[in-house]
């Protein structure tokens, strides 16, 4: 969407070490494979001697499955990062800005329309504080490894009645791994 758009022509004529600010707030955000909803936080963008410095906070909700029995869950996320933007173009002189090839893959650009486009950079960094492991809850049961049946729904047709001479044990057992 055009929120996370940001014309900046006006920012990349400032001198160096002046300071904007933005709201972010959006709805629904579309990153190349990621999809995040209620994006809301604010971006600040400070000049540098090469462009400009764009340090996020916001939070967004993603759509995932919990890791264990597969229910959709919403899982919320906070971002914070700071990435530089080099222009493709010098906003001054309108000359084009190279940069070294040894940092073409990492270095975000502004594009030479005088965009700055925060959605592959808010992707990489969802994606890297997202929960590796999602849960629906921190006791989730998860799914059968027999039949597949959802276990926090309760007991299932798969599973066998213990056996009533085994029991004592169990509760030995118990009582000694929660020793450790």
């Amino acid at each position: 969407s055009d929120d996370m758009l940001f014309n900046v022509l006006r920012e990349l004529r400032q001198s160096m070490g002046a300071l904007d600010e933005y709201e972010l707030r959006e709805p629904e955000v579309k990153a190349g494979d990621l999809a995040f909803r209620d994006v809301e936080g604010f971006v600040r963008f400070l000049r540098t001697d090469r462009g400009l410095l764009a340090k996020v906070h916001a939070t967004a909700t993603i759509d995932e499955e919990c890791s264990r029995c597969l229910a959709p869950i919403e899982t919320p996320v906070t971002v914070d990062f700071a990435e530089e933007y080099v222009p493709m173009i010098d906003a001054n002189t309108g000359a084009p800005v190279h940069i070294d090839e040894s940092e073409e893959e990492e270095t975000f650009r502004v594009s030479d329309r005088w965009e700055l486009d925060l959605r592959e950079a808010l992707r990489q960094y969802i994606l890297m504080y997202e929960p590796a492991k999602p849960l629906c809850r921190a006791d989730c049961a998860g799914l059968c490894p027999d039949c597949g049946a959802d276990m926090n729904a309760g007991p299932h047709e798969c599973e066998q009645p213990a056996d009533g001479r085994w029991s004592a044990l169990a509760g030995l057992k118990n009582e000694t791994t929660e020793g450790n």
